[in-house]
Order: C-alpha cells, then structure tokens, then sequence
C-alpha cells in the first residue's frame, strides 16, 4: 500500500484511471486494518462475523468519501478523517446487527389488537394519540412508535423509514415542536416548560 500525504490522497482520489482506482484499493486496504485494531473490543477479528462487517463497513466509508471529499477539511491527517468514518460506521453496522439478532423480525412486529385497544382505552393516552395523528406526519408517528413501543435504535428506524440519519433527526425534532405546541395550545403543558 502507498503511502499518502493529505493532498497525494486528494488528488489521487479527484483524478480519473488507474490513480484514483489505486488510491481507492488503498484506501480499502487501510481500512480494513484500521478496523481489524479498533473493533477488537467489541468483535474479535477471528469471528466469523467480523470480515462480512469490516467489508460493509469499508464500503461503505469508501462510498462516503468519494461523496463527501469536498467535506475534508484538513483539520485532521486524512487517513484519521477516514478511519474514524470507518469506525463509526462499523459500530453503527455492529449495533444494528446485534438489535437485529435480538429482534429477529427485521419487518414491523405485529401489534396484537387486544394490546392496542388496551393502552387507548385510558383516556389520556387517547387524547395524546389523536393530538399526534393531527399533528404529526405518518413517517414521524412511525418513527415515535417503533422508538417507544418497540425500543428500535434511532439508526435502524432511519433504516426503516429509508433516511438519512441528519434527514431522521431533522424530522424528530419536528414532532418535538409541533407536539410541544399543541400541548401547550391544549393546557396539558405550561408556556415555559419543555419536553426534554
């Protein structure tokens, strides 16, 4: 593997051809051993399950990088800038698999109607579910649902919903306002308090 300063990986990665594709083997390769050192406190290198996750991971950091290069602001060397990506998004993967194997129906668990019917039958309850079906867009009572009913990690009901994590977290704070004032409008929340 080449070694590369700052701009030798920009500029590699900016041209065309065989520079940029062996800038980007290398850039994997790097990766992939940045990993192999970061995850072992969560996920040994000899486990089965490690390589499928380190390659996701490269691939997608690899992806990430050709999309965001512009983002790189020198403020850190450029192998740092990329392994933490790296790493973030391993973690990330290695979460959401572990929530998966717990869950193991990666779809919508079914809801049980007696369940349902049960928890709208106190009336505040009632009353908070029709302020959020007025208030609230489909995507971000979906997305309050399978937080709290179900304990989904952030991550994987952005997953669910097909959003970005940025895109996810603009949307929740959304339903945080507009739910906030709403209950404020319908005194069951005082002017100067906040939800946390």
């Amino acid at each position: 593997m080449t070694q590369r300063t700052n701009a030798e990986w920009l500029n590699d990665l900016e041209c065309d051809g065989e520079r940029r594709s062996q800038a980007l083997e290398d850039l994997r390769a790097m990766i992939l051993y940045g990993l192999t050192i970061a995850l072992r406190g969560k996920i040994s290198p000899e486990s089965p399950d490690f390589r499928p996750l380190a390659d996701k991971a490269a691939q997608k950091t690899l992806s990430h990088v050709q999309e965001h290069l512009s983002d790189y602001n020198g403020e850190s060397s450029f192998n740092t800038w990329v392994h933490k990506l790296a790493v973030r998004q391993a973690l990330l993967d290695l979460r959401l698999q572990q929530w998966q194997a717990a869950s193991p129906e990666s779809a919508l668990p079914n809801i049980h109607p007696g369940m349902y019917n049960q928890l709208v039958q106190d009336e505040s309850l009632f009353r908070f579910h029709k302020i959020m079906k007025e208030e609230l867009t489909e995507n971000q009572r979906v997305a309050i649902r399978l937080m709290v009913m179900f304990r989904m990690p952030k991550e994987e009901v952005a997953r669910h919903l097909g959003l970005e994590l940025c895109d996810y977290f603009g949307m929740i704070h959304d339903a945080r306002l507009r739910m906030k004032k709403r209950l404020q409008a319908d005194g069951w929340l005082p002017l100067e308090e906040t939800i946390p």
